[in-house]
């Protein structure tokens, strides 16, 4: 039992005493205040009867008020001065007044520096005790700390633009000002918050248009919105697809234009956006204040190292939980799948491998050389230097800046210069991390013997074109190259190594054969084993692209082909050739595992994707995302210079992920079903199913008869029972689905259909028309109204409660356009006018199917 705290108005009174019984009470503060203010109330009313000239001065009360707003002065004017004290105490302790700009930072900075300062001042301490004329904590606070503090600065001003403050202010999101400083649930909490600032200004907009709304002005819209997300440093989504300016080839993709806008308000979409806004940042500020680069911790800094880590313990608990399910209700554990493919970085590494070994016999077959170059970004890209301290020539750019650079800026360049002087190559280049996380090039290249000098000189060009003057006469610095000869290995061999660092650390994991040490990274100082983890943390912090093949076929359609083959493998008796000769022999290729084998089946190198024989084939998925769009997804392969007869499906099954069921004890019975189960099933000497989504073919013999038992409690059915109902499902033929209708629209419907509605007095305009020729209906003053083909229009009452199948997004879209019969069409000028009804007709369907 919890006892109250003791008050002065609610503490236990005590016992009488008769001793002091009938004596005065001792006074207390507040009967002291009482009293005074009684005495000042006599003194002023004897005042105002004139008995006293100049009380007011001598009162109690305003005395005792003077006292208490004395001592409220003198306790101010204490905090100041104790303030002003602590400021210059621990100005005199650490230094200059940098120190006061660093108590302003936040603490993940302020922390990793303060320790730095009070390290070096013990340091100048004991130097001052030796008698030592040093001070390093005095040299290192006026100039290393100035330099940091200015840089973070710069980092903050370079995401926290004018553009970005005006739209924070203005939709009142003061969270994002400190955005590199919340957490999780605080970004959640401020994307909520900015997908209800778009979604108002998307309705303000909508709302000015009015009824009158079209796909032209729904554009607009979109572009005035996805101003406001590039303004927060986020790329709306479809930009690329739904720009408008003068570099655009074709006219914006329509239909992507709802999706784009209901990403745009979804706060799930902005949560994603935003919270990797948030790494990036916060990763460039310890970049910029020297926590990233060989001494302290290269590639990328501890703290987004232990959140790389504790994002893949999450996943890897993800990997447990769940599980796929097909129709066939055959179950395969999520996580079997991931390390079955090419997420497990040992796969990885041997395709690349395989790969690279194809390459190097192409080129032996053809009589290429191959040399070995290296790329590395201007000076201006790199924060700190090799020592740890800060790089004074860095403009505050951020790693993906030197990606893209190297990217947009150096390969695009070579790219268009080799072409223009026909010279052709072929190969592979990897992205790696410089110390403190600037990207730099490995690239293998293979070339004709004649070419080599010519494309090496092109390549060294460009690299070196960006700041010349601070290169002089040596630029290795910026390019490096190696010319790969007999005598120093194969390329192959050559470049294990740059693929094994980067990808698998247990290819790496050896010990050096010249000294017996384990492999060390030149860049970080750490052992190749170790450097893996951080290299892939950093990859996919900012967004690198590691790996590129160049000048070779598809490698997606080589993973589909040796997928299709290990399916006809395990279902003999269906077909085991392809369609046509030339398909026949590229997956022979890809079967027996050769790359170069591929590559020639395949056309060959340095040929146009569209020239090869076989590549991958794409289709809608058949279930919509959350934004009502049927994303598109891998289907199979197809020999585009053979036609659609020649695709082939190689992912026949439709999975769904499912969290796993804790699975309940077995009784005796069910361990003894299960046991004689397994045990018929090696006797039939079938193979095993694997985890691919290929596992759609039946086995040879798997057609025999059995009893056809009637089963009429399905909730308590015995093992064999449902063995049994499983079998006859999979082999009952599956009853025909019902299909809709499709109704074909001519002109003459659309002709007759408009001058009846002409008759009854409705100015129906040619899109309502096609609409019931087509066999749809439109809501009309509370019925709905359709046709049947033969040109006239039959009506009936909406039923109680019952809505057009859009969404709120598509109402205020849509607001006016299909509910009512105030749709205008804009009519185009002169030829262009079916043009742009088809698109406004594609526009408005995308629309309806969305629910």
């Amino acid at each position: 039992m919890s006892t109250l705290p003791e008050w002065e108005w609610n503490k236990p009174h005590t016992a009488v005493d008769p001793a002091t019984f009938g004596l005065p009470a001792e006074r207390t503060p507040l009967s002291r205040w009482i009293d005074c203010y009684d005495a000042d109330g006599e003194k002023t009313r004897a005042a105002r009867l004139g008995k006293s000239d100049d009380t007011t001065a001598q009162l109690p009360l305003a005395v005792m008020l003077d006292i208490a707003e004395d001592r409220d002065e003198r306790n101010s004017e204490l905090l100041v001065i104790s303030a002003e004290e602590r400021r210059r105490r621990r100005r005199e302790f650490y230094g200059e007044e940098e120190v006061e700009n660093l108590f302003s930072l936040p603490s993940y900075l302020r922390n990793p520096l303060m320790r730095e300062v009070s390290f070096l001042r013990k340091k100048q301490k004991a130097a001052e005790q030796a008698g030592k004329n040093e001070r390093p904590a005095t040299v290192w606070i006026r100039g290393t700390l100035k330099r940091l503090i200015r840089r973070i600065e710069r980092i903050n001003s370079r995401f926290s633009t004018p553009a970005f403050q005006r739209v924070v202010i203005s939709q009142r999101l003061d969270a994002l000002m400190q955005l590199p400083e919340l957490s999780k649930r605080e970004v959640q909490t401020a994307a909520t918050l900015t997908a209800g600032a778009l979604e108002s200004e998307f309705i303000r907009r909508c709302d000015r248009y009015g009824t009158a709304i079209t796909p032209g002005d729904a554009l607009d819209i979109y572009q005035y919105l996805a101003r406001m997300a590039f303004s927060l440093n986020v790329v709306p989504p479809s930009w690329h697809s739904l720009r408008l300016d003068d570099n655009r080839r074709n006219d914006p993709d329509m239909e992507k234009l709802p999706g784009a806008l209901a990403r745009l308000t979804c706060a799930t979409w902005w949560q994603r956006k935003l919270w990797r806004l948030r790494r990036v940042w916060r990763e460039e500020q310890l970049r910029a204040a020297g926590l990233v680069s060989r001494q302290a911790s290269p590639y990328l800094s501890r703290e987004a190292l232990t959140d790389f880590r504790e994002q893949r313990r999450r996943m890897r608990e993800f990997l447990k939980s769940y599980e796929l399910v097909n129709e066939d209700d055959f179950t395969i554990g999520l996580d079997d799948v991931y390390y079955a493919g090419n997420s497990n970085p040992k796969h990885r590494r041997i395709e690349m491998m395989t790969t690279m070994k194809g390459l190097e016999m192409i080129a032996a077959e053809r009589g290429d050389t191959a040399a070995f170059l290296t790329v590395t970004t201007p000076s201006r890209f790199h924060a700190n230097n090799e020592d740890g301290t800060p790089n004074p020539k860095w403009d505050g750019s951020t790693v993906r800046d030197s990606s893209d650079y190297l990217v947009n800026v150096f390969f695009t360049a070579v790219r268009k210069k080799l072409n223009r002087q026909g010279l052709r190559w072929y190969g592979m280049r990897i992205a790696e991390p410089h110390h403190d996380g600037t990207v730099h090039w490995h690239m293998m290249m293979f070339s004709r013997p004649e070419d080599r000098d010519a494309i090496i000189s092109v390549v060294r060009d460009i690299a070196v074109r960006a700041d010349r003057a601070e290169l002089g006469h040596d630029i290795t610095p910026r390019f490096k190259c190696e010319r790969v000869t007999a005598d120093k290995g194969t390329p192959t061999s050559y470049i294990a190594k740059y693929i094994g660092k980067n990808i698998d650390g247990d290819a790496v994991s050896g010990n050096d054969k010249k000294t017996g040490k384990p492999l060390t990274d030149n860049d970080s100082s750490l052992s190749l084993s170790d450097s893996v983890e951080r290299v892939t943390g950093w990859a996919g912090l900012h967004g690198v692209q590691q790996f590129r093949f160049f000048g070779i076929p598809s490698r997606q359609a080589w993973r589909e082909l040796r997928r299709l083959a290990s399916q006809m493998k395990r279902c003999p008796d269906g077909p085991q050739q392809l369609p046509d000769r030339r398909m026949d022999a590229v997956l022979a290729a890809a079967d027996a595992g050769c790359f170069a084998s591929y590559i020639m089946k395949q056309g060959g190198v340095l040929l146009p994707r569209d020239r090869y024989i076989i590549r991958p084939a794409y289709a809608l998925a058949e279930k919509p995302n959350d934004y009502g769009e049927n994303g598109i997804q891998l289907y199979g392969i197809w020999a585009p210079l053979i036609g659609t007869r020649s695709i082939v499906c190689t992912h026949p099954d439709n999975w769904q992920l499912v969290r796993k069921q804790k699975k309940a004890a077995p009784s005796a019975q069910q361990d003894l079903d299960l046991d004689l189960r397994c045990l018929s099933f090696d006797r039939q000497g079938d193979h095993a199913a694997p985890w691919t989504r290929g596992n759609n073919c039946p086995g040879a013999g798997r057609r025999e008869s059995y009893p056809q038992n009637e089963v009429t409690d399905f909730t308590n059915m015995t093992p064999s029972e449902r063995r049994d109902l499983m079998k006859r499902l999979r082999e009952t033929a599956p009853v025909a689905r019902r299909t809709r209708p499709v109704y074909t629209v001519d002109d003459t419907s659309v002709t007759s259909i408009v001058d009846f509605a002409d008759s009854i007095g409705w100015k129906m305009n040619e899109w309502q028309a096609k609409r019931m020729a087509a066999g749809g209906e439109i809501l009309r003053d509370g019925r709905y109204y359709c046709s049947h083909g033969d040109g006239r229009i039959y009506s009936r009452k909406a039923e109680a409660g019952e809505k057009p199948p859009y969404t709120r997004l598509d109402r205020r879209m849509r607001r006016g356009i299909s509910t009512d019969e105030n749709i205008r069409l804009p009519p185009p000028p002169g030829a262009a006018s079916q043009q742009a009804n088809e698109l406004i007709v594609r526009w408005k369907n995308s629309l309806m199917k969305m629910s």
